[in-house]
């Protein structure tokens, strides 16, 4: 039979690891919360594109190699920019939306691109497997990253000819934000 201060002793330590595993469940309920909140509501946690902002120019390659320019002036059509990533779970739930605006919506006034924050060989795989219809651009520039605000993912910007920020959605989008989307691209139409 083990000595009275040796089972103490292992009462004490159970009941440190008990105290210590509560103390992180607690922690991660809070965790989980808040993860939930950002997924609600990303504009509140990540600085992201605004109304009204002003986006510059700039010039990338699409993921055949080939330069685009994305100019923003009084003569420009407005620009409607997809960005996802390969990586990211959630950009795969606005795929179908995105494809259905480039299909139904895609004009003379009114440009479609998709901007994907990972590497030409990443993007090209992504789009082969999922179906993307529109151009696709790789965001490798930091400036691009920085200045679009592209760690927010996904994210559907629509910008005036001049650069203007028209709207931005960010994460997945709801049947709310597709009404806001889908209204503003029907007005663009001729």
């Amino acid at each position: 039979m083990a000595p009275k201060f040796l089972k103490d002793w292992w009462t004490y330590i159970l009941i440190a690891i008990i105290a210590v595993m509560g103390v992180e469940i607690v922690y991660l309920v809070i965790q989980n919360r808040r993860l939930r909140e950002i997924i609600e509501d990303p504009k509140k946690y990540f600085k992201a594109l605004s109304q009204n902002d002003v986006v510059p120019s700039f010039t990338a390659r699409d993921i055949e190699g080939n330069d685009v320019s994305l100019r923003y002036s009084a003569e420009a059509p407005h620009t409607l920019l997809f960005w996802f990533s390969p990586g990211c779970s959630v950009c795969k739930e606005n795929i179908d939306l995105w494809n259905e605006i480039h299909r139904g919506f895609s004009s003379d006034n009114l440009r479609i691109l998709g901007m994907c924050a990972g590497s030409p060989e990443e993007a090209r795989e992504y789009v082969a497997a999922n179906g993307l219809e529109f151009q696709v651009m790789c965001a490798d520039d930091p400036y691009i990253m920085e200045t679009y605000k592209g760690n927010v993912l996904p994210q559907t910007v629509a910008i005036s000819p001049v650069g203007a920020v028209l709207g931005v959605w960010p994460g997945a989008v709801g049947q709310t934000q597709e009404k806001e989307i889908m209204a503003i691209v029907q007005q663009l139409q001729p």
